[in-house]
């Protein structure tokens, strides 16, 4: 029985940059788009309950209100909005390495094959956590098969 050893790999090592990069900047300029758009309704439903109280009538004191309250909302997306785009692209990143990955070994092994008519030397490894680790191992096993002279129909 062949003996194969268990693939180990950097978290930051990319396998395939173009489309780990790609759906990164993607769900950060998501989450970005998303933080904005609350900052804009939190900003104007604030506003809109300020100018319904009576004491709010002269413009010193609306302008001063509206210039700190653009302060605080700034300072809750530097200070919250920032720290959690980036701990968003961190986990996206991190969750689309485990998809990519694969899928993209898989893709190298199955275009080798079909280029060269020769079946894959080594079996395909994945780790247990990876996401199509079951389809590896079907692989796998196909490759056994034919390897064996199995006849399909």
């Amino acid at each position: 029985m062949e003996k194969t050893k268990k693939f180990k790999r950097s978290f930051w090592r990319m396998v395939n940059p173009v489309v780990e990069i790609k759906y990164t900047l993607v769900v950060s300029w998501l989450i970005i788009i998303a933080f904005l758009i609350s900052g804009l309704v939190t900003y104007l439903t604030f506003w809109n309950n300020l100018l319904l109280l009576p004491d709010f009538t002269h413009p010193e004191y609306l302008l001063i209100i509206q210039q700190r309250t653009l302060r605080i909302l700034g300072a809750l997306f530097l200070f919250g909005g920032l720290p959690i785009v980036i701990l968003g692209a961190i986990l996206h990143f991190r969750i689309l390495h485990r998809i990519s990955g694969p899928l993209y070994r898989l893709e190298k092994s199955v275009q080798e094959a079909a280029a060269s008519g020769k079946l894959p030397k080594a079996p395909i490894v994945l780790r247990e956590k990876d996401f199509y680790s079951g389809l590896a191992k079907a692989f796998n096993q196909l490759v056994d098969k034919i390897r064996s002279g199995a006849k399909f129909e």
